[in-house]
């Protein structure tokens, strides 16, 4: 996956999320948008580019 996909699915997830809250439903027990948040960085990583989201890397 390229950066620009892991990007978009990231801002999908974001949005996802913020409309499932907005209705008051439960959200996924699953992370999607940490989980590509962590992709992102790794792509970023392997390519020797500074970190994009720097709490992810904490949350390792």
């Amino acid at each position: 996956m390229d950066m620009n996909q892991l990007f978009y699915h990231h801002q999908m997830a974001l949005m996802e999320r913020a409309a499932a809250r907005r209705a008051g439903l439960r959200t996924a027990n699953f992370d999607l948008r940490r989980y590509y948040a962590k992709r992102i960085e790794e792509y970023r990583a392997r390519r020797g580019l500074e970190t994009y989201f720097p709490d992810t890397i904490a949350a390792r």
